[in-house]
């Protein structure tokens, strides 16, 4: 049960109505303590309903839907490095990030395509090397999506598709180009996995000598230009941390041929991938 804070207001509503009755109409002061019982819990419960909810999914291993299960086994890019033992508990965190993400649409009369959103708590709980159930990506409350490129308060000048704010953890995303990069990452920059790897793992490979922004779009088939043009920002908007490692994942095989130190190192870092007999997948 996702939703145990409505059962817990209907429950107290009921409690507080129950007051309400036998001192209204048989005057027992037990009514006045049961009617301000529920509405202080129910006020409580209101407040608290999203911490409710994922106390309660933590404590039931509550997780997807069959369906929502079944469109990550077709549609998730890096579903081929998750271990069979271990898709349990990624489905939970996928399920725990669900509830815990503020999910804010362009535009607030637009219901939000529920797909970018799962595919998105699929990045985060693919990168969370935390063995215990607990939200992925704790420090980022907020994902914002569009249906089109966007300008935002940070960049106003630019329409672009993607944006990650470190100050305050939120997401911004084009959700035409977020879904087209993960269905078909080898034409198209995978922009989910790529901003999450910017929030995640950057600041971790600092000492790692990765290619310039130019030798990586080389690697990529486009150029830097192309990939400026596409995204829709400067160059310095670009982290060439997250980008190596987005092709990485993108193209792993080529990859460690073509950059064999910053490729091995993180294939070190990534064990999953040898799991699966890496670097011979393609």
């Amino acid at each position: 049960m996702k939703n145990i804070s409505l059962l817990l207001l209907i429950f107290f509503a009921a409690i507080a109505a129950a007051g309400y009755g036998l001192y209204a109409y048989q005057r027992w002061t037990i009514g006045i303590v049961l009617l301000f019982t529920g509405v202080i819990l129910g006020a409580t419960t209101l407040i608290m309903k999203k911490e409710i909810n994922l106390w309660a999914q933590k404590k039931s291993g509550g997780t997807l839907n069959q369906k929502e299960i079944d469109f990550l086994e077709r549609t998730f890019a890096l579903q081929k490095y998750i271990l069979p033992q271990e898709k349990t508990i990624f489905y939970q965190k996928v399920n725990l990030f669900v509830l815990d993400k503020e999910i804010i649409g362009q535009n607030e009369s637009e219901k939000i395509y529920h797909p970018a959103v799962l595919l998105c708590g699929a990045y985060a709980a693919f990168f969370d090397t935390d063995s215990g159930l607990r939200i992925p990506l704790p420090s980022s409350p907020v994902y914002v999506f569009y249906g089109h490129p966007f300008p935002s308060p940070a960049i106003r000048d630019q329409l672009h598709i993607t944006e990650y704010h470190p100050e305050d953890g939120a997401f911004l995303f084009s959700i035409p180009h977020l879904m087209k990069g993960n269905e078909v990452p080898d034409q198209f920059l995978n922009i989910a996995l790529y901003e999450t790897v910017k929030a995640i793992h950057s600041d971790r490979f600092y000492s790692i000598d990765f290619p310039d922004l130019e030798t990586l779009c080389a690697f990529g088939g486009y150029t830097l230009p192309r990939l400026e043009k596409y995204i829709g920002l400067s160059r310095k908007h670009i982290d060439p941390t997250a980008l190596a490692i987005t092709l990485y994942f993108t193209h792993p095989s080529r990859f460690l041929k073509t950059f064999a130190e910053p490729g091995e190192l993180l294939s070190d870092y990534y064990p999953l991938l040898h799991k699966h007999g890496h670097p011979s997948v393609v």
